[in-house]
């Protein structure tokens, strides 16, 4: 499986914060992964270690399989927290101006401006425009050079339906085309209509890699089972039901399948000594899975 970023055991350390605390994330090529964290739980800082714009205290970086981390760079674009704009200039020069820095050709400007829906903006400033124009417009710059690779620090907030929307339908299609992408958001909802992995941070470490398909898996209806041998009775359970879907964690037991024989389960389980004291029918949503995983 190729991953064209891979973090292992990734540290960042300011005098006395951890921010980044031994984590391994693996982004595949396609992907747009999402990142779920509080905020300031180190997501800018894990963004910032890939992007090369600080040092790790400990671990390591793999772009594109290896460590040649300067050529593995000069593919990926970013926009991190708020797009860095002169704001006397237009959008085609503020365009000009980032293309001298990166080295990209200036005839890749106006397409890109085109693309983000910015291509009628004339002599109007970057100061004169809307939160959701800059935010297109940071993600053009980002775009320059051609990158197989974007970071977004949080592209949406602050912005109006419309303005979500927009920048959704910008993502979708660039990842159709194939690029790949790591987005941070605090808006689950919109998040998870692009996303199609999650990697949860909470306090600069990593709790979880999931798919959304694995995701959307378990937040649904599912029955909650707690015993005074929660081991005991999924060995129980499973030995009469092969093929149940069920998951042992440290409060009880989460099935979400046979959910219509939770009866029968209560009398199997009783009837092998073990003392049932919960059977609870639930329907998890996005925002209460990250919030138990995040912490309360």
């Amino acid at each position: 499986m190729e991953y064209v970023i891979e973090t292992q055991n990734l540290v960042k350390q300011f005098k006395t914060k951890l921010a980044v605390n031994d984590v391994s994330i693996h982004v595949r090529r396609g992907d747009i992964y999402g990142l779920i964290v509080k905020n300031g739980a180190g997501k800018t800082s894990l963004m910032k270690l890939i992007l090369g714009l600080t040092n790790p205290t400990q671990g390591k970086v793999f772009l594109f399989g290896n460590e040649n981390l300067n050529a593995g760079r000069k593919k990926i674009g970013s926009l991190i927290e708020a797009p860095g704009l002169y704001k006397n200039c237009t959008a085609y020069e503020n365009m000009l101006r980032f293309a001298t820095l990166y080295g990209a050709k200036p005839k890749e400007i106006k397409p890109l401006l085109e693309r983000v829906g910015l291509g009628n903006t004339g002599t109007k400033k970057a100061g004169e425009f809307s939160l959701g124009m800059r935010q297109r417009l940071g993600i053009a710059i980002a775009l320059l050079g051609n990158p197989e690779i974007l970071i977004l620090d949080e592209p949406i907030n602050g912005l109006d339906p419309a303005g979500i929307k927009e920048i959704r339908d910008i993502i979708i299609a660039l990842n159709n085309e194939g690029v790949t992408f790591i987005i941070s958001s605090h808006l689950l909802d919109e998040l998870a209509k692009v996303v199609t992995h999650y990697g949860i941070i909470a306090d600069g470490s990593l709790i979880e890699e999931v798919s959304a398909k694995k995701l959307n898996d378990r937040c649904r209806k599912y029955v909650k089972i707690t015993t005074n041998d929660n081991n005991f009775a999924l060995a129980l359970l499973r030995e009469r039901l092969p093929d149940i879907s069920a998951e042992l964690r440290s409060d009880g037991l989460f099935l979400s399948n046979y959910l219509d024989q939770t009866p029968n389960m209560n009398k199997y389980l009783i009837g092998n000594g073990v003392a049932v004291s919960e059977i609870a029918l639930f329907e998890s949503g996005f925002e209460e899975y990250f919030i138990e995983r995040l912490g309360r």
